[in-house]
């Protein structure tokens, strides 16, 4: 039984749900240091990451988790994708503030980590938004005031 008092739960997935974020960071990088071949600790450091804004970090553990769980089968890739492909873009995002090829560069990182992910036509559009040849779609809809 893991130290959460749940079975199959680490103890760092405890403090992330309970906010504790920097001690779940901490708790996730003593686990890695005693076992470093389990990509859910790395997920688990890169979940803390993600919540404290830290989205350099948490790309570069979801990174190390993927490559480990490919020989380890632990991981539910789906979740891990989505939530890497979102830490990836928040920094393509920062990154292209100060030179878009260098933002479009760190999205093209995405290919190479999953070449089969779920995000590869989001990578390529968000690549061509911060080059300015793709206008944002999202639409916010609008209730009229007879309508609520």
């Amino acid at each position: 039984m893991s130290m959460s008092g749940q079975y199959g739960r680490s103890f760092a997935s405890k403090l992330i749900q309970d906010g504790h974020y920097e001690q779940a960071i901490a708790e996730a990088s003593r686990q890695i240091a005693l076992e470093d071949d389990n990509p859910e600790h790395y997920v688990d450091r890169a979940t803390a990451c993600v919540q404290l804004d830290r989205n350099a970090e948490a790309a570069a553990d979801f990174v190390r988790a993927l490559a480990l769980d490919v020989e380890a089968g632990l991981l539910e890739t789906d979740l891990v994708d989505d939530a890497y492909f979102s830490a990836l873009l928040a920094v393509a995002r920062e990154e292209a503030r100060g030179s878009v090829e260098d933002g479009c560069r760190r999205l093209a990182g995405y290919r190479d980590t999953l070449p089969a992910g779920r995000h590869l036509k989001d990578a390529e559009d968000w690549t061509r938004r911060l080059r300015g040849e793709l206008k944002s779609e999202f639409v916010k809809a609008r209730l009229d005031v007879g309508d609520r």
